[in-house]
Parts: C-alpha cells; sequence; structure tokens
C-alpha cells in the first residue's frame, strides 16, 4: 500500500495521466460543493414599477387598519426617490416623515416607520426610476398582507414570494456587482450599458446564465464561479508541465482551491475571476509552447501560440490589465526565440520566421478582433454609442481618461507593494444580528499562503539566475508583469488588482517546496504544510463566505488593525 501511494505521489512526466484526471475531478468537485454553497438566491423581483411622467404611483390597501414599522422593498436597475402617503379612509392621504431613498440597484432595503395605516400610496419622485415587490410589517415583525388598488400598483405585489426572510449578500448586490451585475443585466435587455470604464467581454459572460434563469444574485455569480473552479486545474496542469511530478501539481491546484481571497473574489459578481483565468490559460498555453523543440511540428508550436493570444485577448476585452500578461508573455516568447535560434550550433530556420508571423496573427490581430468584435456585439455605452471604429476610439479615450484622472477615496485602497503581505484587504459585506452575530465578507487571503510566498518569489528569483532554468524565469516574468505595472498608476487601487499575480506567487511555492523535498530531503514538508494551509482556510473560510458566525469570532481573526470583518 506504501509503495503504491509513493508511486501514485511521485509519479513523474509533464503529461497528464489518468490519475492526474481524477485528482483534478475531485479537487473541482470538493471545492464546488464550497463555492456553490449560499452563493445567491435564484429567484428576485423581475417585473417593476417603472416611474415615467404622470405615470408615478402606485397605491395598495391592507385588510385592516395595521400599524406599519418596517416596510421591505426592491431595486431594479435605476434608483430614485419616492414619497410615501398614508392614509386610514382612502380619501384623505398624508406624508410619512420620511422619503424612501434607493441606495443600490437589485437589493432589497428596509423602510423603517411607525404608522397605522389601511392604505398606502407610492409616489415616484425621479423618472426611470424601478421599484420591485413590497412587503409591509407589522410592529411584531409578521407580514401584513395588502392588494394592489390597480393594475399598474399590481407590479409591486406580484412576485411577493421572492420578500426574503432576512436581507443578506444572497439576495442583494454588495460591492461592485452593483456595477457589473447591472452591466450584464443592461446587456440582456439591449438597454444603454450604466458601466462602460471596462471592456465588455467579462459583462457579456457573466450575463449568459442571465438569459435562462433571469436577474437574480445565482445567475451573475454563476460564470465568475465557475471561472474561479476552472483554475484549479489550469494552475495543476502548469505546475506539471513545469515541475514534472504529481504532488507538485498537486500542491499547486491545492494552493489555488484553500487561499480565501480566491474564494471571495470568484463568487462576489464581477469579472476579476475571468481576468485571471484567461491570463492564466494563455501563460499555460505560453509554457507549453516554450516546452516545445525544433523537432516538434510546426502545426503543433501554432496550435499553442494561438491559444496563448486568444486567451490574453479575452483577458484584456475583459479588463486591460490583461496588457501587463500580454507584456509577459512578449518577454518569454521572444526570450524564448533568442535562446533557440542565436549561439553556438543554432540558426535561423524557415519554421522561425512562419512562427514570427504568426505571432502577428496570434498576439494582435486576434486580441484586436475579440476586443472590438465585443463592443460591437455589445454597442451600447452609457454615454457612447458604439457605431463605427472612430466612436469605438473615442469610447477608448475617455475610458483611459476615466482611469488616469480618476481621483476618488475609499476606506479600503491600499499601496501595490503592500498587497503581498495582506496589508489591507477589502471589506466587501456585513450585516449584523441579534445575539452579537455577523455575516462579514473580506477578500482576505490565506496568511498560510500569502506570507510564505513572498519568501518564495525571493527564492524563486535567486534561482532563476543561479540555475536559469526557464520554469524560474516564466514565474518570475510572470509575477513582475502582473505586479510591477502598477506601482506606475496613480489612481486608487484595491488588493483584487494582485490576482492576476496570485497564481505566479503560488507557482513560487511550489518551486520553494521542490528544493525543501528534493534538495533537502525534507520528504514529508508538503503534506506538513498542505494541513497548515488547511487549517489557515478553515479558520478564515468564515470571513471569506458570509458564514453566519459570533462577533468575538470575526474580532478575534482582526491580527492587523487593517483587518476588517
Amino acid at each position: 500500500m506504501k509503495d503504491a501511494i509513493r508511486k501514485f505521489w511521485n509519479e513523474e512526466g509533464a503529461h497528464l495521466k489518468p490519475l492526474d484526471y481524477l485528482v483534478i475531478a475531485i479537487m473541482m468537485i470538493l471545492y464546488g460543493i464550497l463555492s456553490f454553497h449560499q452563493l445567491g438566491v435564484t429567484s428576485n423581483p423581475e417585473t417593476y414599477f417603472y416611474v415615467m411622467g404622470s405615470n408615478n404611483q402606485v397605491d395598495i390597501e391592507l385588510k385592516e387598519k395595521t400599524s406599519i414599522t418596517k416596510i421591505r422593498h426592491f431595486t431594479g436597475g435605476e434608483m430614485g426617490t419616492y414619497e410615501l402617503f398614508y392614509s386610514l379612509d382612502g380619501n384623505e392621504f398624508t406624508p410619512l416623515d420620511n422619503y424612501l431613498e434607493q441606495d443600490a440597484v437589485f437589493a432589497w432595503k428596509d423602510y423603517d416607520t411607525d404608522q397605522e395605516l389601511k392604505y398606502l400610496r407610492i409616489v415616484g419622485l425621479t423618472d426611470n426610476s424601478q421599484l420591485g415587490d413590497i412587503q409591509l410589517y407589522d410592529r411584531y415583525g409578521n407580514k401584513v398582507e395588502a392588494t394592489a388598488m390597480n393594475d399598474i400598483s399590481g407590479v409591486v405585489l406580484d412576485e411577493i414570494d421572492t420578500v426574503p426572510d432576512q436581507i443578506s449578500f444572497e439576495n442583494s448586490t454588495y460591492f461592485d456587482e452593483i456595477y457589473f451585475a447591472r452591466a450584464a443585466y443592461e446587456y440582456m435587455n439591449k438597454l444603454p450599458a450604466y458601466e462602460w470604464v471596462h471592456p465588455p467581454l467579462g459583462k457579456a459572460i457573466q450575463m449568459i446564465p442571465m438569459l435562462f434563469m433571469g436577474m437574480n444574485p445565482f445567475s451573475y455569480r454563476l460564470m465568475g464561479n465557475i471561472a474561479g473552479i476552472l483554475m484549479i486545474p489550469a494552475l495543476y496542469i502548469l505546475a506539471k508541465n513545469m515541475f514534472k511530478k504529481r504532488k507538485y501539481a498537486i500542491l499547486a491546484g491545492s494552493l489555488m482551491a484553500l487561499d480565501t481571497f480566491h474564494f471571495a473574489q470568484c463568487r462576489l459578481g464581477t469579472v476579476d475571476s475571468f481576468l485571471v483565468l484567461f491570463l492564466l490559460l494563455s501563460f499555460l498555453f505560453m509554457y507549453q509552447y516554450i516546452s516545445l523543440t525544433k523537432k516538434d511540428s510546426l502545426w503543433k508550436r501554432l496550435i499553442k501560440l494561438f491559444f496563448s493570444g486568444f486567451f490574453v485577448g479575452c483577458a484584456i476585452a475583459t479588463k486591460w490589465t490583461g496588457l501587463f500578461g500580454g507584456l509577459a508573455l512578449a518577454i518569454i516568447f521572444f526570450a524564448d526565440l533568442i535562446y533557440k535560434n542565436f549561439g553556438k550550433d543554432k540558426h535561423w530556420t524557415t519554421d522561425t520566421t512562419l512562427i514570427i508571423l504568426a505571432c502577428v496573427g496570434c498576439f494582435i490581430i486576434v486580441p484586436i478582433l475579440i476586443y472590438v468584435g465585443c463592443y460591437f456585439m455589445f454597442p451600447n455605452m452609457n454615454p457612447y454609442q458604439i457605431t463605427d471604429l472612430s466612436s469605438l476610439i473615442e469610447e477608448t479615450k475617455a475610458m483611459y481618461q476615466y482611469h488616469a484622472t480618476l481621483d476618488a477615496t475609499h476606506p479600503f485602497t491600499s499601496a501595490w507593494y503592500s498587497w503581498p503581505y495582506l496589508y489591507k484587504p477589502v471589506w466587501y459585506y456585513v450585516s449584523y444580528f441579534a445575539g452579537n452575530m455577523r455575516s462579514t465578507i473580506s477578500c482576505i487571503g490565506n496568511p498560510a499562503i500569502w506570507w510564505p510566498s513572498i519568501l518564495a518569489l525571493v527564492y524563486v528569483l535567486i534561482e532563476a539566475f543561479r540555475s536559469r532554468k526557464k520554469e524560474y524565469w516564466f514565474i518570475i516574468v510572470a509575477f513582475l508583469c502582473m505586479w510591477l505595472p502598477y506601482s506606475f498608476i496613480g489612481r486608487v487601487m484595491f488588493l483584487y488588482h494582485y490576482f492576476p499575480a496570485l497564481p505566479f506567487a503560488m507557482l513560487a511555492l511550489v518551486a520553494l517546496f521542490k528544493y525543501l523535498t528534493d534538495k533537502l530531503h525534507l520528504r514529508h514538508m508538503i503534506v506538513i504544510y498542505f494541513v497548515v494551509v488547511l487549517v489557515f482556510f478553515l479558520l478564515f473560510y468564515p470571513m471569506a463566505s458570509g458564514m453566519l458566525i459570533p462577533g468575538e469570532y470575526a474580532d478575534f481573526m482582526q491580527w492587523l488593525p487593517q483587518w476588517f470583518f
């Protein structure tokens, strides 16, 4: 039995074997079960009262006079302000003290009051605002049954079964979902997209489940979560190609699966998970390309280059920071070109010329076609309309101007050099409950991965110069290109901008443990380290998942003053 385990663990070779596919499937299933748990509800109101000119009023009637203390309401894709009136006889209406202010799209919110009434009138003051279903509660917290007094008013009561017992991240947007999920919804409905400062591809992918499942938290988080799952086999395969032993591939895949930052970020309905997956795939195919030799067929080499260019094009069409990946790929490609074609007993061939020409198509023409094609598929930008190349150029200039001149502040912004040591995670969500219970989501990384990765990156940098092996140079070039360019950016930045560099920090850790295992013969180090990583994942999982926990536990886990749970 020990021999079988040892053989399985130490199986050599860059290519995947049947057992590798089994390991990958198990890792994806286990992670998937956890990541899909409480990802979001599958139903929210989808019909709205649209405020438009004189069509700005809904009236509902209760069965009897009731003291109302709370009105739970849902906002659609446009926010607004409403004035509320109450009546006891249906004839004379008196305004409530406060206006109902919508402050987040596709989210539930409570309006607090203390008023006896039998009739409620809601008057919209903002054209185009959208009010979904509402639910009234009495002073004991019981739901109060209401009926619409006319057909127009019926839309705020027709999906009453979607009203949640508790407002939470599971049924409402949080953080930047108010931009990206909203834009995906607008793409689906061919409306002018409110979020225009990033290219369309990520939001278009986010939209796909909405076409079949409607607009709800599960649907607009689904594709990002799937992307997070797919990062596990992508990193596993890349590590297997690099380090040529199954145990190192398992370690790499485990690091991705057990990082709480990766977990929290991929469950958030934004586009960063697509960006990172596309970049990881582009680097995977590039590494496979540089691992080929001139003895391999030209067609095989061109296929690797095509997919590397295709996926970096997808990354750029998701976020401009994908260009940093393009820079790294260019450095790696030309370094490999020089190494293979110049020097003693090396010479330029016709295949090399064809590869250079193919790269123009793979890394310039294909990404441009993807980028431009996405805009012409989804041309409705607010305030820009993409009708031809000149309008796309104007929109691109406006995007650059926005990012270059953004002068904003945020309590969770952090400097680029602070990201590797988890100085200030972004606190995405918190909700407080009775008994000092709390549901909180922070993009906190697993300290057992992030902190040792700093040492590992130093080791890889030294080893790259010492041994000159391509895998070490590949890791360090990719990492630095995905991280250092942020040092030249003056706008506010956040920890999640480090996400594209994170897989290469994980590969650096694998390289370090390869040294500890192979050179220092510390055979059990990987298993011990895996257990440590797992323990830290379990410790921080509640603050990355929104799990209901005691406030004392969240406070106890605040190890640094800049960490907030």
